[in-house]
């Protein structure tokens, strides 16, 4: 049976960057004595080793290629590495190194190679020589190319940095978003300890009870895993969107495709309803819908009944959708021609949008993002939480203007945050 592994890129996520006062650059530590572990990393290690999964370091090393440091050193370095581990109670299984650059001052370094990240070849070259099914594995990396690796052999992506995300633009310019965030190697054991089962075929345990009861338990901590990465402020935002929207009579398109469109049909109920704003969707009148599709075709559907329907620079436009919408893969293409129409008339932007938000995310005024947890789940918790943030701001005290007769925000806040972590 092949064996899962978590790739870990070693600067920056299992030892300190080494920063160069005389010319003020950081880099690679060149010798063992400026190699130094961060904290946490041993006993992220010995996690990652009690739950059976291989470790496999692979790492980017030009520094012999620039003269920097010589083999020798680099072996010595990777010798302190992992007894450093080892110390710590863990084990490293392996180490792949990329020693290849194109300002290589030896012809031997220099060139094209299939195992600098981001290519996948370190990956692929560990997947061969230990057997290991990628899919089923993690990669935790501080830097856009491990991600891009990552993504690109299909593993589970890990990105150690800032709250602040300073890579996700160019990983978003990429058409890549890291599946989660970190800002340490440690606070990615208790994600990959969540998500580990996952994609495990159905099981027997050891006591004879069927392995796949655990999977509701594993969703429900998925979403709170979900729910603890929303941003709290761009709610806020979009809470004061749709506040002045209706302060300035302006009308709300809400905008859906699949589970989106029930989202939408039911948001115009709320909105109107409960916040006095005037609401539309276009799935709510089929005849129209289906006429516009057959007469002038999906693409351009949802746009040319934001035009019938004199959409104007007072109106929003609020989307639910999971892609976010991408001309270029051909993905909800009418949401990208529905917003782009939007835009020109100089009405607002906002939407409830998974995975990296597309297009709509990318021009929205104000977009709450709904990160992946699990991308075997990632529709399934995307529209959950579409459906759980119009709940939080239909109920919202800038929008709400009658007395609810329910409580389903709350209750779902709290049958999510209230799940077991283990």
């Amino acid at each position: 049976m092949s064996k899962r592994a978590v790739f870990l890129d070693r600067d920056g996520v299992i030892n300190r960057y080494v920063y160069n006062a005389e010319f003020g650059t950081v880099d690679s530590p060149a010798s063992p004595a400026e190699f130094e572990l961060l904290p946490g990393v041993s006993d992220a290690i010995c996690e990652f080793n009690r739950m059976g999964l291989l470790v496999v370091v692979v790492s980017n090393q030009p520094g012999i290629a620039k003269g920097r440091f010589s083999s020798d050193l680099l072996q010595a370095t990777t010798r302190k590495m992992e007894r450093t581990v080892r110390d710590g109670g863990g084990w490293i299984d392996t180490v792949y190194y990329c020693l290849h650059h194109f300002e290589a001052l030896s012809s031997e370094y220099r060139g094209p190679c299939d195992c600098r990240k981001p290519a996948p070849g370190l990956f692929l070259k560990a997947a061969r020589d230990w057997d290991i099914d990628l899919k089923g594995s993690y990669t935790v990396g501080d830097g856009v190319v491990d991600i891009l690796a990552g993504y690109a052999v299909e593993t589970t992506t890990v990105l150690v940095s800032s709250k602040k995300c300073y890579l996700c633009e160019e990983l978003s310019s990429r058409g890549v978003a890291p599946d989660y965030q970190v800002e340490n190697l440690l606070q990615a054991v208790p994600i990959i300890e969540n998500l580990r089962y996952h994609s495990s075929p159905r099981v027997t345990l050891c006591d004879g009870r069927d392995g796949t009861t655990q999977y509701a338990q594993q969703y429900l901590r998925e979403a709170a895993a979900v729910l603890r990465m929303l941003d709290v402020e761009s709610i806020e935002r979009t809470a004061d969107l749709l506040a002045a929207v209706r302060e300035r009579r302006g009308r709300l398109f809400l905008l859906g495709v699949g589970g989106g469109a029930g989202h939408a049909s039911h948001a115009v109920c709320d909105f109107r309803k409960i916040c006095g704003i005037e609401a539309y969707s276009p799935s709510d009148n089929v005849s129209e819908l289906t006429a516009r599709v057959n007469d002038d075709g999906w693409e351009t559907s949802y746009a040319n009944w934001l035009r019938g329907s004199r959409l104007n620079s007072a109106d929003a436009v609020l989307v639910f959708s999971v892609g976010g919408g991408d001309l270029e893969r051909n993905i909800s293409a009418n949401l990208v021609r529905a917003l782009q129409y939007t835009r020109s008339v100089g009405a607002a932007i906002c939407g409830v949008v998974g995975r990296d938000g597309g297009f709509t995310a990318q021009v929205a005024d104000a977009c709450v993002l709904v990160k992946v947890a699990n991308r075997a789940t990632v529709t399934a918790h995307t529209e959950a939480f579409q459906a759980l943030v119009w709940h939080l701001l239909v109920s919202h005290p800038k929008l709400k203007t009658s007395e609810m007769k329910w409580e389903s925000t709350d209750s779902i806040l709290s049958a999510i945050v209230d799940q077991p972590a283990s």
